[in-house]
């Protein structure tokens, strides 16, 4: 086994980071029919990753074995909102390894990469969501000590095939 090494994404890694980034996508979609994909998807990401790495409250983190990227993990700074007592947390958007590569630590790692980034930005604590139905990835998180803070919760609503108003439906960025 190679050890992997973890590192802030560079530009010429939008390529293979998308990639991964589509497969978990993907992923999540067959653990959750409700994660469907937009079109524009991957149009999106390409338009966003230069931004993400050119901001100081964001964190773009690869893990690369053989000198491929075998995962990855985003986040970015977060707050509440002003009704609560003030206290700066990241938000871990995504982690993502390789299915194989998994179970052999990189995940931990970049894990571990965005701990450190938390702790230099005196974070108070690192925060993500986990689909329900990813059992692998709640186990995951177990080991990584994290424990539960909200519980999010749905109610499907029937949808017009043509709305009147889609003001909501129209997409910038992410």
């Amino acid at each position: 086994m190679s050890y992997p090494d973890v590192r802030s994404a560079q530009l010429e890694d939008q390529a293979p980071v998308g990639d991964l980034w589509v497969r978990l996508l993907d992923e999540q979609g067959q653990i959750e029919d409700r994660f469907g994909v937009a079109e524009d998807a991957r149009d999106r990401w390409d338009n966003d990753f230069p931004l993400w790495l050119e901001d100081e409250t964001y964190r773009v983190y690869v893990a690369e074995v053989n000198e491929e990227i075998a995962g990855f993990a985003t986040a970015h700074q977060w707050g509440p909102p002003p009704i609560y007592e003030e206290s700066s947390e990241v938000y871990l958007d995504e982690l993502y390894v390789r299915p194989d590569d998994r179970r052999d630590g990189i995940g931990t790692q970049l894990v571990d990469a965005m701990r450190d980034w938390t702790d230099r930005v005196g974070a108070r604590r690192l925060r993500f969501n986990v689909l329900v139905a990813n059992e692998a990835g709640r186990a995951f998180w177990a080991q990584q000590g994290a424990q539960p803070l909200t519980l999010t919760l749905t109610i499907e609503q029937e949808v017009a095939d043509d709305p009147e108003d889609d003001e909501g439906s129209k997409k910038i960025g992410f």
